[in-house]
């Protein structure tokens, strides 16, 4: 059996497949954001994450929908290919999916240089470059190994934020929740903006739960455990949110949060504080810092195996060069691709720009979803009197005859998100530039390469 024709590992369990969902959306971000997003909406930062939930929810339907109709790697690149009957469309979705998640690797990497650095002062370009290839050789030695280091790792975040809960549940009642600031009389339920400002700072919390989709060619039952897995994850991590920022505001104030999520406070972040302050010891803080660490390394592993499996199914439908889609005999693990996506992190983690970086991460990330949910909408259109292999198995969306609600709302999010960030500018490698100009050149660079790698404008996906 030659590299080329020897398959993926189907070893996933749906157990596994949510640990990949936890551990990818927990993250970093909680670490940081909750002092900004208190900062913002105070005391009632947890109804921010209510409602961030609840938008992350909108696109995290259509996902779970069409996973069950489309159960591939290369995910994204599956949907609008199929549903649209367009492979330029197809590529062009795929390719800005596989930048993003190559630009979010670097993004983490970066944030895991930053916590590195309180314990020893090396290069921060270095110590992410260096992660990214210990991710990359866990990636490539098999998906069952990676699965394994991700559940420990997993397993310490959930931990340290349990322990937050834990901790800090005795101090719930001493502030009032509904309140603007750390008052413990007053109900304020004006000022409605602060919640939506802080929700849409932290809907990138939750930003993950569509990594798992593309996985489904390596997950058990992929049509009903990657559904499954993508909906599991995102309640359990929003439960731990919610909890998470009640006691965070019952413990410190929430001015005092958002001041210790300021770069001017490298030694301390905001849990990090909670944590201090509940014990009434500076072990918090110690404690916390390893923590960060482990959900930073967690991330930047699960992300460069989504990416990885991104090339491999794109390869394999003859979008990007028929070498990505190679599968190693003995490790069954996409071994070009996990080569490649490596190489491609380190160019973007040398431009040392955390702030670049994420703004990029944070444009692609919406227009995906946007595009994802536009797909579940013209495929509902598209298979409203009829049933079969192209109906979704699963119809969660809250639905008005055929017409999906909460992807519509998703859809509507996104948009106006995309329409924010655009005119943003950011710096690379010297370069000023609106990310709007630099969504024009990438989308330019894609071009010819779509014409280099052949493929045929009306070859079907192998298997629909």
């Amino acid at each position: 059996m030659s590299e080329k024709t020897v398959p993926l590992d189907r070893s996933i369990s749906l157990f596994q497949a949510t640990i990949y969902g936890v551990g990818i959306i927990l993250g970093a971000g909680i670490y940081a954001l909750i002092g900004e997003a208190a900062g913002l909406a105070g005391n009632r930062v947890w109804l921010s994450f209510v409602l961030a939930a609840f938008i992350a929810a909108c696109s995290a339907v259509s996902y779970a929908e069409l996973s069950s109709v489309y159960p591939k790697s290369a995910a994204e690149f599956v949907y609008v290919k199929a549903i649209t009957g367009s492979p330029f469309a197809g590529f062009m979705i795929g390719y800005f999916t596989v930048l993003t998640g190559v630009i979010s690797v670097a993004v983490v990497a970066l944030g895991f240089s930053s916590y590195f650095k309180l314990y020893l002062d090396v290069h921060p370009v270095l110590v992410g470059i260096l992660v990214i290839v210990a991710a990359a050789v866990l990636n490539a030695s098999g998906i069952q190994k990676s699965a394994r280091v991700n559940a420990i790792f997993t397993l310490i975040e959930v931990s340290g934020l349990i322990f937050i809960i834990v901790i800090g549940a005795s101090f719930i009642g001493e502030v009032n929740l509904l309140a603007a600031e750390n008052e413990v009389n007053s109900v304020d339920f004006s000022g409605a903006a602060p919640i939506f400002s802080a929700a849409a700072l932290v809907f990138f919390a939750y930003i993950g739960f569509e990594d798992i989709v593309n996985i489904a060619e390596e997950t058990r039952n992929p049509e009903k455990n990657v559904p499954l897995a993508v909906l599991y994850s995102l309640v359990i991590t929003t439960v731990i949110y919610i909890l998470v920022a009640i006691v965070a505001v019952s413990v410190v104030p929430s001015e005092m949060l958002s001041v210790a999520a300021s770069l001017d406070n490298p030694t301390e972040g905001p849990l990090a504080l909670v944590a201090s302050r509940a014990l009434d010891s500076p072990m918090g803080g110690q404690l916390f810092t390893v923590v960060a660490l482990c959900a930073t390394a967690n991330t930047v592993l699960v992300l460069h195996i989504v990416t990885s499996r991104m090339m491999y199914g794109m390869a394999r439908e003859r979008c990007l060069p028929s070498f990505l889609g190679r599968v190693h005999r003995h490790t069954h693990t996409p071994i070009n691709a996990v080569i490649l996506s490596t190489i491609l992190c380190g160019v973007f983690t040398l431009s040392g720009s955390l702030s670049t970086v994420a703004k990029l991460t944070n444009v692609g990330v919406f227009a995906i979803f946007l595009l994802v949910n536009l797909m579940l909408l013209m495929q509902r259109f598209q298979s409203r009197n009829r049933s079969g292999q192209d109906y979704p198995k699963l119809k969660l969306a809250i639905n008005i005859g055929w017409f999906p609600v909460l992807p519509f709302i998703g859809l509507i999010f996104c948009f106006g998100m995309l329409v924010t960030q655009f005119w943003e500018q950011i710096t690379f490698f010297g370069w000023s530039i609106s990310i709007i100009g630099y969504g024009g050149v990438i989308a330019a660079m894609g071009f010819p390469l779509y014409l280099i790698t052949n493929l045929s404008a009306r070859e079907r996906i192998p298997g629909n």
